[in-house]
Protein backbone atom coordinates (compact mmCIF):
# COMPACT_ATOMS: atom_id res chain seq x y z
CA UNK A 1 0.00 0.00 0.00
CA UNK A 2 1.47 3.36 -0.79
CA UNK A 3 1.19 6.32 0.84
CA UNK A 4 1.17 9.15 -2.12
CA UNK A 5 -1.83 10.91 -1.46
CA UNK A 6 -1.00 13.94 -4.42
CA UNK A 7 0.25 11.86 -7.84
CA UNK A 8 1.31 13.87 -10.46
CA UNK A 9 0.87 12.65 -14.56
CA UNK A 10 3.62 14.38 -17.26
CA UNK A 11 2.29 12.93 -20.46
CA UNK A 12 1.14 14.38 -23.98
CA UNK A 13 -1.72 11.46 -24.45
CA UNK A 14 -5.01 11.73 -22.48
CA UNK A 15 -5.88 8.39 -22.61
CA UNK A 16 -2.75 7.44 -20.25
CA UNK A 17 -4.29 10.62 -17.53
CA UNK A 18 -7.60 8.10 -17.92
CA UNK A 19 -5.75 4.85 -17.56
CA UNK A 20 -3.54 5.58 -14.74
CA UNK A 21 -6.39 7.06 -13.18
CA UNK A 22 -8.98 4.08 -13.11
CA UNK A 23 -5.73 1.77 -11.99
CA UNK A 24 -5.19 4.41 -8.98
CA UNK A 25 -8.96 4.02 -7.70
CA UNK A 26 -8.39 -0.11 -8.17
CA UNK A 27 -5.37 0.23 -5.49
CA UNK A 28 -6.47 -0.23 -1.51
CA UNK A 29 -5.53 2.78 0.88
CA UNK A 30 -5.70 6.39 1.28
CA UNK A 31 -7.75 8.18 -1.66
CA UNK A 32 -5.31 9.86 -4.05
CA UNK A 33 -5.86 12.70 -6.46
CA UNK A 34 -4.17 12.47 -9.51
CA UNK A 35 -3.10 16.00 -11.39
CA UNK A 36 -2.07 15.98 -15.16
CA UNK A 37 0.10 18.31 -17.30
CA UNK A 38 1.06 17.60 -21.36
CA UNK A 39 4.14 19.49 -21.96
CA UNK A 40 7.56 19.87 -20.60
CA UNK A 41 7.29 23.87 -19.20
CA UNK A 42 3.64 22.90 -17.71
CA UNK A 43 6.04 19.87 -16.02
CA UNK A 44 8.66 22.52 -14.48
CA UNK A 45 6.32 24.27 -13.30
CA UNK A 46 4.30 22.26 -11.37
CA UNK A 47 7.76 20.19 -10.25
CA UNK A 48 9.43 23.54 -9.16
CA UNK A 49 6.03 23.82 -6.90
CA UNK A 50 6.79 20.62 -4.94
CA UNK A 51 3.15 20.24 -4.41
CA UNK A 52 3.17 16.46 -5.47
CA UNK A 53 3.88 13.51 -3.40
CA UNK A 54 4.58 11.10 -6.59
CA UNK A 55 5.53 11.93 -10.15
CA UNK A 56 5.31 9.59 -13.57
CA UNK A 57 6.90 11.18 -16.33
CA UNK A 58 6.71 9.90 -19.64
CA UNK A 59 10.21 9.03 -21.73
CA UNK A 60 9.38 11.26 -24.60
CA UNK A 61 7.20 14.63 -24.02
CA UNK A 62 7.42 15.67 -27.68
CA UNK A 63 10.28 16.86 -29.06
CA UNK A 64 11.78 17.12 -25.49
CA UNK A 65 12.86 14.56 -22.64
CA UNK A 66 10.97 13.62 -19.64
CA UNK A 67 14.40 12.31 -18.38
CA UNK A 68 16.06 15.73 -18.80
CA UNK A 69 12.62 16.93 -16.77
CA UNK A 70 13.61 14.09 -14.23
CA UNK A 71 17.56 15.03 -13.42
CA UNK A 72 16.50 19.02 -13.72
CA UNK A 73 13.76 17.77 -10.69
CA UNK A 74 16.96 16.19 -9.37
CA UNK A 75 19.28 18.75 -9.61
CA UNK A 76 16.85 21.20 -7.70
CA UNK A 77 16.75 19.20 -4.58
CA UNK A 78 13.32 17.16 -5.77
CA UNK A 79 13.50 13.82 -3.96
CA UNK A 80 9.91 12.64 -4.16
CA UNK A 81 9.56 9.56 -5.82
CA UNK A 82 9.54 9.33 -9.82
CA UNK A 83 8.57 6.70 -12.45
CA UNK A 84 9.26 6.86 -15.68
CA UNK A 85 6.54 5.79 -18.48
CA UNK A 86 8.23 4.13 -21.27
CA UNK A 87 6.22 2.87 -25.11
CA UNK A 88 8.95 -0.68 -24.56
CA UNK A 89 11.03 -1.72 -21.75
CA UNK A 90 15.35 -2.38 -21.86
CA UNK A 91 18.43 -2.88 -20.21
CA UNK A 92 19.06 0.53 -21.82
CA UNK A 93 15.84 2.13 -20.85
CA UNK A 94 16.45 0.91 -17.49
CA UNK A 95 20.31 2.56 -17.42
CA UNK A 96 18.72 6.06 -18.95
CA UNK A 97 16.01 6.25 -16.10
CA UNK A 98 18.25 5.13 -13.45
CA UNK A 99 20.98 7.36 -14.87
CA UNK A 100 18.42 10.29 -14.78
CA UNK A 101 17.38 10.49 -11.27
CA UNK A 102 14.24 8.08 -11.73
CA UNK A 103 13.05 5.56 -8.86
CA UNK A 104 11.35 2.78 -11.43
CA UNK A 105 9.96 2.48 -14.70
CA UNK A 106 6.71 1.00 -15.89
CA UNK A 107 6.08 0.13 -19.96
CA UNK A 108 2.84 1.52 -20.98
CA UNK A 109 0.05 -1.09 -21.94
CA UNK A 110 2.21 -4.07 -20.05
CA UNK A 111 0.70 -3.17 -16.26
CA UNK A 112 -2.50 -3.46 -14.08
CA UNK A 113 -3.37 -1.96 -10.95
CA UNK A 114 -1.28 -4.58 -8.87
CA UNK A 115 1.67 -4.26 -10.72
CA UNK A 116 1.20 -0.41 -10.52
CA UNK A 117 0.96 -0.52 -6.71
CA UNK A 118 4.17 -2.85 -6.23
CA UNK A 119 5.83 -0.17 -8.59
CA UNK A 120 4.56 3.00 -6.45
CA UNK A 121 5.66 1.15 -3.49
CA UNK A 122 8.81 0.20 -4.56
CA UNK A 123 9.49 3.37 -6.03
CA UNK A 124 8.53 5.11 -2.28
CA UNK A 125 11.70 2.71 -0.63
CA UNK A 126 13.97 3.62 -2.95
CA UNK A 127 13.30 7.62 -3.36
CA UNK A 128 13.08 7.19 0.88
CA UNK A 129 16.80 5.74 0.63
CA UNK A 130 18.14 7.78 -1.42
CA UNK A 131 17.31 10.76 0.47
CA UNK A 132 18.45 9.25 3.80
CA UNK A 133 21.47 8.75 1.77
CA UNK A 134 21.65 12.22 0.43
CA UNK A 135 21.16 13.53 4.09
CA UNK A 136 24.15 10.98 5.25
CA UNK A 137 26.18 12.56 2.68
CA UNK A 138 25.43 16.09 3.19
CA UNK A 139 26.45 15.56 7.33
CA UNK A 140 29.40 13.70 5.99
CA UNK A 141 30.31 16.54 3.56
CA UNK A 142 29.57 19.38 6.32
CA UNK A 143 31.64 17.53 9.08
CA UNK A 144 34.61 17.04 6.71
CA UNK A 145 34.44 20.21 6.49
CA UNK A 146 34.41 20.86 9.64
CA UNK A 147 37.23 18.73 10.54
CA UNK A 148 39.31 20.62 7.99
CA UNK A 149 38.60 23.83 10.06
CA UNK A 150 39.22 22.36 12.73
CA UNK A 151 42.18 21.15 11.76
CA UNK A 152 43.05 24.46 10.46
CA UNK A 153 42.82 26.00 13.83
CA UNK A 154 44.63 23.61 15.17
CA UNK A 155 47.79 23.89 13.14
CA UNK A 156 47.44 27.75 13.75
CA UNK A 157 47.53 27.33 17.02
CA UNK A 158 50.44 24.44 17.53
CA UNK A 159 51.67 27.62 15.42
CA UNK A 160 51.37 29.94 17.90
CA UNK A 161 52.29 27.52 21.11
CA UNK A 162 55.60 27.03 18.97
CA UNK A 163 55.76 31.06 18.51
CA UNK A 164 55.09 31.38 22.72
CA UNK A 165 57.13 28.54 23.96
CA UNK A 166 60.26 29.85 21.24
CA UNK A 167 59.38 33.62 23.37
CA UNK A 168 59.27 32.36 26.59
CA UNK A 169 62.43 30.61 26.18
CA UNK A 170 63.85 33.84 24.28
CA UNK A 171 62.50 35.77 27.45
CA UNK A 172 63.69 33.84 30.02
CA UNK A 173 67.33 33.76 28.30
CA UNK A 174 67.30 37.41 27.99
CA UNK A 175 66.26 37.84 31.72
CA UNK A 176 69.01 35.42 32.59
CA UNK A 177 71.29 37.75 30.65
CA UNK A 178 70.80 40.77 32.39
CA UNK A 179 70.36 39.82 36.14
CA UNK A 180 74.34 38.06 34.88
CA UNK A 181 74.91 42.09 33.84
CA UNK A 182 73.14 42.96 36.95
CA UNK A 183 75.34 40.84 39.23
CA UNK A 184 78.29 41.54 37.04
CA UNK A 185 78.33 45.19 36.53
CA UNK A 186 76.39 46.29 39.53
CA UNK A 187 77.21 43.87 42.80
CA UNK A 188 80.18 42.45 41.19
CA UNK A 189 81.50 46.55 41.11
CA UNK A 190 80.10 46.89 45.03
CA UNK A 191 81.66 43.78 46.53
CA UNK A 192 85.26 44.71 44.52
CA UNK A 193 85.18 47.90 46.60
CA UNK A 194 83.78 46.25 49.74
CA UNK A 195 86.87 43.79 49.82
CA UNK A 196 89.12 46.68 48.54
CA UNK A 197 87.74 48.49 51.74
CA UNK A 198 88.14 45.48 53.98
CA UNK A 199 91.78 45.21 52.93
CA UNK A 200 92.32 48.71 53.63
CA UNK A 201 90.90 48.20 56.78
CA UNK A 202 93.09 45.75 57.83
CA UNK A 203 96.42 47.79 56.92
CA UNK A 204 95.25 50.85 58.76
CA UNK A 205 94.52 48.60 61.66
CA UNK A 206 97.48 46.86 61.61
CA UNK A 207 99.84 50.10 61.11
CA UNK A 208 97.16 51.87 64.52
CA UNK A 209 95.49 54.09 61.94
CA UNK A 210 91.81 55.59 62.53
CA UNK A 211 89.51 52.86 60.58
CA UNK A 212 86.40 54.30 61.47
CA UNK A 213 86.03 56.57 58.17
CA UNK A 214 86.70 53.08 55.83
CA UNK A 215 83.99 51.38 58.30
CA UNK A 216 81.35 54.38 57.08
CA UNK A 217 81.98 54.01 53.94
CA UNK A 218 81.88 49.95 53.49
CA UNK A 219 78.30 50.61 55.60
CA UNK A 220 77.19 52.64 53.13
CA UNK A 221 78.79 50.27 50.50
CA UNK A 222 76.45 47.16 52.30
CA UNK A 223 73.37 49.52 52.34
CA UNK A 224 73.67 49.86 48.09
CA UNK A 225 74.45 46.51 48.00
CA UNK A 226 71.33 44.87 50.15
CA UNK A 227 69.11 47.74 48.08
CA UNK A 228 70.62 46.00 44.61
CA UNK A 229 69.53 42.27 45.97
CA UNK A 230 66.13 43.58 46.94
CA UNK A 231 65.62 45.46 43.41
CA UNK A 232 66.90 42.35 41.49
CA UNK A 233 64.63 39.76 43.75
CA UNK A 234 61.51 41.82 43.38
CA UNK A 235 61.40 41.99 39.53
CA UNK A 236 62.41 37.78 39.43
CA UNK A 237 59.26 37.90 42.00
CA UNK A 238 58.26 39.80 44.50
CA UNK A 239 58.22 38.63 47.97
CA UNK A 240 55.37 40.53 48.73
CA UNK A 241 53.32 38.37 46.71
CA UNK A 242 53.97 35.29 48.59
CA UNK A 243 54.24 37.07 52.07
CA UNK A 244 51.14 39.59 51.86
CA UNK A 245 49.14 38.11 48.39
CA UNK A 246 48.22 39.51 45.18
CA UNK A 247 46.27 42.67 46.31
CA UNK A 248 49.60 44.00 48.43
CA UNK A 249 51.59 43.20 45.69
CA UNK A 250 49.53 45.48 43.26
CA UNK A 251 49.76 48.40 45.60
CA UNK A 252 53.59 48.21 45.12
CA UNK A 253 53.36 48.69 41.35
CA UNK A 254 52.62 52.13 40.99
CA UNK A 255 55.58 53.03 42.74
CA UNK A 256 57.90 50.61 40.61
CA UNK A 257 56.21 52.08 37.35
CA UNK A 258 55.54 55.45 37.53
CA UNK A 259 59.15 56.66 37.63
CA UNK A 260 60.40 55.13 34.08
CA UNK A 261 56.91 55.05 32.57
CA UNK A 262 55.06 58.77 33.58
CA UNK A 263 51.71 57.06 33.62
CA UNK A 264 49.31 57.58 36.53
CA UNK A 265 47.65 54.65 38.03
CA UNK A 266 44.32 54.21 39.39
CA UNK A 267 43.27 50.99 41.68
CA UNK A 268 39.99 49.66 42.93
CA UNK A 269 41.25 46.61 44.80
CA UNK A 270 38.08 45.08 46.60
CA UNK A 271 39.63 41.21 48.11
CA UNK A 272 38.32 40.35 51.30
CA UNK A 273 40.59 37.04 51.01
CA UNK A 274 44.11 35.72 49.68
CA UNK A 275 43.35 33.45 47.03
CA UNK A 276 45.34 29.86 45.95
CA UNK A 277 48.52 30.94 45.09
CA UNK A 278 48.95 29.43 41.79
CA UNK A 279 45.76 31.83 40.68
CA UNK A 280 47.74 34.80 42.17
CA UNK A 281 50.53 33.74 40.55
CA UNK A 282 48.96 33.68 37.65
CA UNK A 283 47.06 37.39 37.75
CA UNK A 284 49.93 38.96 38.61
CA UNK A 285 51.89 37.89 35.60
CA UNK A 286 49.21 38.55 33.30
CA UNK A 287 49.06 41.87 34.83
CA UNK A 288 52.65 42.41 34.35
CA UNK A 289 52.45 41.55 31.16
CA UNK A 290 49.64 43.97 30.36
CA UNK A 291 51.45 46.81 32.05
CA UNK A 292 54.51 45.45 29.99
CA UNK A 293 52.79 45.75 26.50
CA UNK A 294 50.94 49.24 27.34
CA UNK A 295 54.34 50.97 28.13
CA UNK A 296 55.98 49.75 24.92
CA UNK A 297 53.25 50.28 22.39
CA UNK A 298 49.51 51.93 23.55
CA UNK A 299 51.37 55.50 24.64
CA UNK A 300 48.97 55.78 27.38
CA UNK A 301 48.57 58.22 30.34
CA UNK A 302 46.70 56.54 32.71
CA UNK A 303 46.08 52.59 33.55
CA UNK A 304 43.26 51.52 35.64
CA UNK A 305 43.18 48.20 38.00
CA UNK A 306 40.30 46.86 39.37
CA UNK A 307 41.01 43.78 41.37
CA UNK A 308 37.51 42.14 42.97
CA UNK A 309 35.62 38.80 43.60
CA UNK A 310 32.38 38.05 42.84
CA UNK A 311 29.93 34.68 42.83
CA UNK A 312 31.77 33.44 39.24
CA UNK A 313 35.39 33.91 40.85
CA UNK A 314 37.76 36.17 40.82
CA UNK A 315 38.28 39.14 38.07
CA UNK A 316 40.98 41.64 37.21
CA UNK A 317 40.24 44.24 34.70
CA UNK A 318 43.16 46.54 33.21
CA UNK A 319 42.11 49.16 31.35
CA UNK A 320 44.07 51.61 29.16
CA UNK A 321 43.41 55.22 27.32
CA UNK A 322 46.25 54.54 24.86
CA UNK A 323 46.24 54.02 20.98
CA UNK A 324 44.06 50.68 20.91
CA UNK A 325 44.61 48.44 18.63
CA UNK A 326 42.85 45.91 16.30
CA UNK A 327 42.14 42.15 17.52
CA UNK A 328 42.26 39.32 14.81
CA UNK A 329 40.18 36.60 16.69
CA UNK A 330 40.20 34.56 13.83
CA UNK A 331 43.58 35.01 11.65
CA UNK A 332 43.57 33.70 8.29
CA UNK A 333 45.14 29.80 7.62
CA UNK A 334 48.65 29.73 8.52
CA UNK A 335 49.13 33.28 10.04
CA UNK A 336 49.62 33.23 13.92
CA UNK A 337 48.32 36.06 15.40
CA UNK A 338 50.61 38.92 15.89
CA UNK A 339 49.23 39.52 20.04
CA UNK A 340 51.57 36.85 21.30
CA UNK A 341 50.99 38.55 24.43
CA UNK A 342 47.58 37.98 24.84
CA UNK A 343 48.12 34.76 24.05
CA UNK A 344 50.38 34.14 26.45
CA UNK A 345 48.24 35.74 28.94
CA UNK A 346 45.17 33.40 27.82
CA UNK A 347 47.92 30.21 28.50
CA UNK A 348 48.58 31.52 31.93
CA UNK A 349 45.29 31.81 32.90
CA UNK A 350 44.11 28.65 30.90
CA UNK A 351 46.29 26.60 33.64
CA UNK A 352 44.01 27.68 36.53
CA UNK A 353 40.72 27.77 34.82
CA UNK A 354 40.86 31.26 33.63
CA UNK A 355 39.59 33.21 30.59
CA UNK A 356 40.52 36.52 28.64
CA UNK A 357 38.84 38.63 27.28
CA UNK A 358 39.61 41.83 25.29
CA UNK A 359 37.90 44.69 24.11
CA UNK A 360 39.59 47.76 22.16
CA UNK A 361 38.82 50.75 19.74
CA UNK A 362 41.53 52.47 17.58
CA UNK A 363 42.43 55.63 19.66
CA UNK A 364 40.18 54.70 22.70
CA UNK A 365 42.48 52.42 24.89
CA UNK A 366 42.00 48.80 25.74
CA UNK A 367 40.23 47.01 28.07
CA UNK A 368 41.37 43.33 29.49
CA UNK A 369 38.90 41.15 31.34
CA UNK A 370 40.87 37.94 32.81
CA UNK A 371 38.39 35.87 34.79
CA UNK A 372 39.37 32.87 37.27
CA UNK A 373 36.80 30.36 38.99
CA UNK A 374 37.10 29.51 42.74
Amino acid sequence: MTAARRILLVDDAEIEFLTLGRMLRRIPGPDRSLDWVASYGEASAAIAADAHDFYFVDIRLGPESGLDLIRVARAHGILKPMIVLTGFGSDAVDRAATAAGANEYLVKGEFDHVLLERTMRYAERNAQALAELDRRLIETEATARQLKYETERRAIAETELSEVLRRVVNDQEAERRRIARELHDSLGQSLTLLQLGLDAVTRAAAAGGDIAGDVASMKGLTVRISEELHRLAWEIRPTVLDDLGLQEAIRQIPAEWQPCSGLHFDLHLALERRLPAAIESALYRVLQEAITNIVRHAAARRIGIILEEDHDGARLIVEDDGRGMVIDEAPPAGSPSRHLGLLGMRERLSLVGGTLEIESMLDRGTTLFARVPL
